[in-house]
């Protein structure tokens, strides 16, 4: 099985619908994949950088991109290995305001068996549980 990873081009024509001849070739790429002996995956600064042009480009609000990355974690045919630190990152992106990156540390530091991250930016990382917060 041959792997290849999704550029976060890739997945904005699939979740903007901004161009539908590219929508298509994605659709088809993602339909095609395994019959062609390919596993396809969404490495995690691609889901970082799709967040951050979502929100910054497209104007998109929190909510609204949250259930577009969770439609993308849960197609079948794209492989992420950080999926569970991405569902609870978009989680508490959306219901407690916290950026998506300070999330996606939080979450990945706790699965990785951090407890404690040294900030000066405590405010996202406090509302991240099972997380302590420290000053230098």
């Amino acid at each position: 099985m041959l792997k290849a990873f999704i550029d976060t081009s890739v997945i904005l024509r699939l979740l903007v619908k901004d161009d539908d001849i590219k929508r298509k070739a994605v659709e088809k790429l993602l339909k095609g994949a395994k019959d062609k002996g390919i596993t396809l995956y969404l490495l995690p600064v691609a889901i970082m950088e799709t967040v951050f042009v979502l929100e910054k480009v497209y104007k998109i609000e929190k909510k609204k991109i949250k259930e577009l990355l969770m439609a993308i974690l849960n197609t079948p045919e794209i492989k992420n290995e950080m999926e569970d630190v991405f569902r609870k990152a978009l989680e508490v992106y959306e219901s407690k305001n916290v950026k998506f990156a300070d999330a996606v540390m939080g979450y990945w530091g706790l699965e990785k068996g951090f407890s404690i991250v040294y900030t000066y930016d405590e405010k996202d990382f406090k509302r991240i549980e099972g997380l302590e917060v420290k000053k230098p």
